[in-house]
């Protein structure tokens, strides 16, 4: 199967940014952006399709990239409504681009559907990307961190809510990465479209918001009829990273065909300065990101929740500890 990386960039001045947002500039997606197709190139992958609301304003970001090294951009038409302050405003429109690649994907290609702060690091193995052209799915299982971070039971009952029905088997999805045949996606997308309006009616009751309750609730649904899913993290094609994380050490991630990197937004746009995706390069600021990270962790631990800017970038008490703690690591 050929794949088809895409991902949304959706531009609303007026909207509420993303939690994870650090960056003012609207357009600070497209230099992520930048990254990951710099990173897909070095790994022999297909470039990169910016699917946005705005192709003028990403096409002028783009400008001084030379088109056979840049990413391509697509217009997306946005038909779904609601409030401009809803959490992860952006990211709703997903269902959207699904939409339309659903409609165009030839039969031999498969979406993938990435988030913007990502990298590639490997190859996907191909035996998982077979098993996923066969069952019609590939899906990132994130059930272990949701579940436990806000409690099974409240999780369960918003993908219920979404879902309009009891769920078999209820699992949560992350949003970053989904692979799908254009026959599963076609589907999945007719599906998505009730638990969406489900999801949106009922925004009051559900305590998550954003396009993950709405997939996930679509595709346990699909699951609970028969439609055949594999859970890509098993085959480690991708990881998720927060900086300072407990939740898998850091050798962990090296492993993983993608990165997502929603707490290192910064650090992607600055490597998308450069031409080329240099892995080494990368893993150096990632290694010192999240011995940062955990540094910041344990202070506030032990400050009782504030670290009163000491580990800020900038800081050169940050400095000082983060090669104190690098040389005491090797």
């Amino acid at each position: 199967m050929i794949l088809f990386p895409c991902t949304l960039i959706y531009v609303d001045v007026d909207a509420k940014p993303g939690p994870n947002a650090t960056n003012r500039d609207p357009l600070s997606y497209v230099s992520q952006a930048v990254c990951l197709n710099n990173s897909l190139r070095r790994i022999g992958m297909p470039m990169l399709t910016i699917v946005t609301n705005e192709p003028a304003l990403v096409a002028t970001r783009l400008r001084k990239i030379a088109p056979e090294n840049g990413p391509a951009v697509t217009a997306l038409t946005a038909t779904i409504e609601l409030p401009k302050d809803t959490a992860f405003y952006a990211a709703h429109f997903k269902l959207d681009l699904m939409d339309q690649v659903a409609a165009t994907l030839p039969d031999d290609t498969m979406m993938l559907l990435l988030d913007a702060d990502m990298v590639a690091m490997h190859p996907l193995d191909r035996n998982m990307v077979g098993r996923c052209a066969e069952a019609g799915l590939g899906a990132f299982d994130i059930s272990d961190q949701v579940f436990s971070a806000y409690g099974s039971e409240r999780v369960v009952a918003d993908l219920e809510i979404a879902a309009g029905r009891r769920l078999r088997n209820p699992r949560w999805y992350g949003g970053e990465f989904l692979l799908a045949t254009p026959a599963a996606l076609r589907q999945l997308v007719v599906r998505a479209r009730g638990s969406c309006a489900r999801y949106i009616n009922e925004s009051a009751r559900v305590k998550h918001h954003g396009d993950e309750i709405f997939i996930s609730a679509a595709l346990n649904a699909l699951v609970d009829e028969g439609q055949g899913l594999v859970e890509v993290g098993a085959y480690q094609a991708v990881g998720r990273h927060w900086p300072g994380n407990n939740y898998r050490e850091l050798r962990w991630f090296r492993r993983c065909a993608f990165i997502h990197l929603p707490g290192g937004k910064a650090l992607l746009e600055k490597q998308a300065h450069y031409a080329e995706f240099a892995p080494e390069r990368f893993w150096r600021h990632l290694w010192v990101a999240h011995l940062r990270g955990r540094a910041r962790h344990a202070i506030k631990r032990i400050t009782g929740g504030t670290d009163n800017g000491w580990l800020a970038p900038q800081s050169g008490y940050a400095a000082a500890l983060i090669a104190r703690l690098i040389a005491w690591v090797r």
